[in-house]
């Protein structure tokens, strides 16, 4: 079993708090493919993070009784200092798997060629999605967590990261908390919404989507009477 046991998450920016769970709950097996809707500003990112191991939370406790991906394209495990090359050996070392192969994989699927044996520093940023997308993929993982989007890089390589990410989740599972619909409808099985810091459970993609929509036209609106009330 995976998931959230009563977690509870906030943060506090310039004075204002953020509570992004409050003593939430979303349990599944390694297998499943569950999605969370949230409108954007939710604090997507924080969520994916804790599941992925990258926070822990406040109050509550993170299950993860498999072995988990970090989030799909995240860069953050990368030292900029040194090569991509680089990069992908010590990750692999980390890891477990062979340093060849994830090399020659990562090398193959980014298109990066010769680039990467240059310092992550110089990398533009469509490099380095392309370069930690690859690196997501190639490792082996029971669940794969994704925040928001599946790759990041070219638009020819996020289609084939999709590709990629489908054949993954045949013998895989997945937690995907985004506000993309059609990537949504296309990966997830059981659907969710987050609301005030809550999963809510919805019967189905039709029902997490109108539920999103709702929720992005309420802050439309609020921030339409924001404005005018400050004259902004």
């Amino acid at each position: 079993m995976i998931g959230f046991d009563r977690v509870s998450m906030a943060y506090v920016h310039e004075g204002f708090r953020r509570q992004i769970l409050r003593d939430a709950t979303l349990l599944f097996e390694p297998h499943e493919k569950v999605c969370v809707m949230a409108p954007a500003g939710s604090g997507k990112t924080t969520i994916a993070h804790l599941m992925a191991g990258f926070a822990e939370p406040q109050k509550g406790h993170v299950l993860r009784d498999a072995r988990l991906s970090w989030p799909i394209g995240f860069s953050g495990v990368m030292h900029p200092a040194i090569s991509g090359a680089d990069n992908v050996e010590i990750i692999a070392d980390l890891a477990g798997v062979p340093r060849a192969d994830l090399l020659a994989y990562v090398m193959e699927f980014s298109g990066l060629g010769e680039v990467l044996d240059h310092p992550l520093q110089t990398y533009s940023s469509t490099m380095r999605g392309q370069l930690a997308t690859s690196l997501s993929i190639a490792m082996p993982a029971q669940t794969y967590v994704v925040d928001t989007v599946v790759g990041s890089g070219s638009p020819s390589f996020r289609a084939k990261a999709e590709v990629a990410f489908e054949r993954k989740l045949e013998n895989a599972g997945m937690f995907f908390i985004t506000s993309a619909p059609r990537q949504a409808e296309k990966y997830g099985e059981k659907f969710y919404v987050l609301e005030e810091g809550q999963f809510e459970p919805v019967a189905s993609f039709v029902a997490a989507k109108a539920w999103l929509e709702s929720a992005n036209q309420r802050e439309d609106d609020l921030s339409f009477v924001l404005d005018g009330f400050f004259g902004i």
